[in-house]
């Protein structure tokens, strides 16, 4: 009677499992808010700061088509300040000071309030 009942839970057990990996759409997450929050830090090439250019976050998704890229300049030091939504942004470096090889893209999730991004390239594969 006791193998019985174990086969019985392990199947049952098995079952609730298998059934669980099918919910849900497949689809990952991805935000809706329009709520807005601030970046900031500061871009570095081999240790130096990039000087000329600009930094842009991209907050885009296929349920934010229409929300548009932000960009803020670098300064003198390397550092920038920018405004983007609150979520997943794709973020470039354009530089005359860089190559687009060296630059690629960053996935950053930006949280509510102030955030912190510092950039170092040449960035590790």
């Amino acid at each position: 009677m006791k193998r019985a009942s174990r086969r019985t839970m392990a199947l049952a057990l098995a079952a609730g499992l298998t059934a669980g990996w099918g919910c849900g759409d497949g689809a990952p997450s991805v935000e809706t808010s329009t709520a807005e929050a601030t970046v900031q830090g500061k871009v570095t090439f081999n240790g130096k700061p990039v000087t000329k250019g600009e930094v842009t976050f991209d907050p885009s998704n296929h349920l934010r088509k229409n929300a548009t890229t932000r960009s803020a300049a670098l300064g003198a030091d390397g550092t920038y300040t920018a405004t983007t939504l609150v979520g997943a942004n794709q973020v470039f470096v354009n530089s005359p000071e860089l190559r687009k090889t060296e630059v690629g893209t960053i996935e950053y999730d930006v949280r509510a309030g102030d955030n912190t991004l510092d950039i170092a390239l040449p960035r590790s594969q």
